[in-house]
């Protein structure tokens, strides 16, 4: 039985697809796509993989072995229960966000940086107002959505920039849903984009 997963590096971001393979005999393991993959693990590291398109399914591993192509694993953990993660994505796009200041609407133009279906981050011009709630409406969607967020942190940049991470707030399970659908496509177009830059490149 094999089943195709995401593999995610430390900070959510996407590092390759793998097949998840289990044998009768009780062994399971990861077989990277690509044969590179295997050079950033070590035997007893640990491996985080999300069943593509199962946003509920996510676990760890302790890598037992890697030989012939495979990462073998054992003390196999489902997470989902314990803890919220998501793939992360970088996704660099202009949207403009919202804030509510004296009863006005005060509109911003920000670049995302990266994604998920949990957040975002982004960078723009203003200093903004850290307990305040923001707005915005997907564009990169097949239904936009409107989205609320509030400032989790604020970082200075350079040319008087200012970069945000911010986490969404009161989202239904649909617009959940397409979310994650859509970070997973944005994911995919990134990956394939990344290996035809290495093809061409080799």
């Amino acid at each position: 039985m094999s089943i195709k997963c995401i593999l995610m590096d430390e900070e959510n971001k996407m590092i390759d697809y793998a097949d998840l393979s289990f044998m009768a005999d009780g062994i399971t393991f990861l077989i990277p796509f690509d044969e590179k993959t295997l050079s950033q693990f070590q035997v007893g590291d640990k491996i985080v993989f999300q069943v593509e398109e199962k946003f509920n399914q996510i676990y760890d591993a302790d890598i037992s072995e890697i030989s012939y192509g495979k990462l073998h694993l054992q003390e196999v953990r489902n997470l989902a229960p314990l803890l919220h993660r998501d793939v992360r994505v970088d996704f660099e796009i202009f949207i403009r966000i919202i804030y509510v200041e004296n009863g006005k609407e005060i509109p911003v133009e920000v670049k995302l940086r990266d994604l998920s279906c949990g957040g975002m981050c982004f960078v723009c011009k203003e200093e903004l107002n850290m307990d305040l709630e923001y707005s915005f409406i997907t564009t990169w969607t097949e239904t936009p959505i409107w989205v609320k967020f509030k400032l989790l942190r604020k970082e200075s940049g350079n040319y008087n920039t200012f970069t945000y991470g911010c986490e969404f707030e009161k989202l239904l399970r649909a617009e959940e849903s397409v979310l994650r659908a859509s970070v997973f496509k944005i994911q995919a177009t990134n990956y394939r984009r990344k290996r035809m830059d290495e093809d061409d490149v080799v």
